[in-house]
């Protein structure tokens, strides 16, 4: 099965967190799913490049509010990550995770997720998004 990640963030966030809250579900993505990151790669003098990512990864914005029934819709996929409030109100992750534990899933408000799976579930649930400007 070929495998078809997206971002959507809160298109009604500050541009530097857009930015922060993907680079935290890339970092995710990337743990979750390493054979998603490309080999090394040398330059021609021989400095070897981290791999980068070996799958398009789409980054879309949506209103705030539908991002928990984006999160929602996901359930059945093979994988769904959350930036969740708590996250960015949180001093550090033992503060992070106590917040989390604290309550169940639908009293946590997503700022990002990261969807994938087969392309046609994916576009489904977000096919109508535009990309994050």
């Amino acid at each position: 099965m070929s495998l078809k990640p997206v971002i959507i963030l809160d298109e009604t966030l500050p541009t530097g967190l857009k930015a922060n809250f993907a680079a935290v579900l890339g970092m995710s993505l990337g743990k979750t799913r390493p054979d998603l990151v490309g080999a090394d790669t040398p330059t021609q003098d021989d400095v070897a490049l981290a791999g980068i990512t070996s799958v398009a990864l789409p980054v879309l914005g949506a209103p705030a509010a539908d991002l928990s029934a984006l999160f929602d819709a996901a359930a059945d996929l093979p994988l769904r990550l959350a930036y969740m409030r708590a996250a960015f109100e949180a001093r550090d992750y033992a503060d992070y995770s106590a917040r989390i534990a604290a309550a169940p899933l639908p009293d946590h408000a997503p700022q990002a997720i990261l969807i994938a799976g087969p392309r046609k579930a994916v576009d489904r649930i977000c096919g109508r998004l535009p990309l994050l400007r």
